[in-house]
């Protein structure tokens, strides 16, 4: 009887330890997720304020960003076009810095420096998201982009 007294003891006792062990746990990493969360969200903002100033540098109008928006939206030929109209020396920077880029790897560049994500871009190209990855990660390589600094980040500060 008191075998089995004490062995209900040591269960408690070690249930209880591990019950606290994984509440610890749990609220280090819900922690840790809302760190990550206001990361982002300062990263979204800066990628937006980026934007918005290279805008105010090319005098670029709502109505023509708008223009470039639809233009990209619909895969049109004259997207790249118009892109370089209104952002002259991207291309040339990129040629600089990394090997001879395509004219993928250019739509490619255009479409991260409106800021589109991975999935607006494969909408808009008509190709899958795992493709669109797949062309980030190649131009990756060109162009010698760390695998710790975020891509579209990147290309924004060009």
């Amino acid at each position: 009887m008191t075998l089995n007294v004490t062995f209900s003891i040591l269960v408690f006792v070690v249930d209880y330890y591990f019950i606290e062990r994984k509440r610890s746990i749990i609220f280090r990493l819900s922690s840790e997720n809302q760190v990550n969360i206001s990361t982002i969200k300062s990263l979204q903002t800066e990628n937006e304020r980026l934007l918005k100033n290279q805008f105010i540098v090319n005098n670029l109008t709502e109505e023509n960003i708008n223009e470039i928006m639809r233009l990209a939206q619909k895969d049109d030929p004259f997207f790249l076009d118009r892109f370089q109209f209104f952002f002259p020396d991207f291309f040339s920077k990129l040629d600089h810095i990394g090997a001879k880029l395509i004219l993928s790897d250019h739509h490619l560049c255009a479409m991260m420096r409106l800021n589109l994500d991975t999935k607006q871009i494969a909408t808009y190209t008509n190709t899958t998201i795992k493709s669109v990855e797949s062309k980030k990660y190649r131009l990756r390589k060109k162009l010698n982009i760390p695998s710790d600094v975020e891509i579209t980040q990147w290309i924004l500060s060009v």
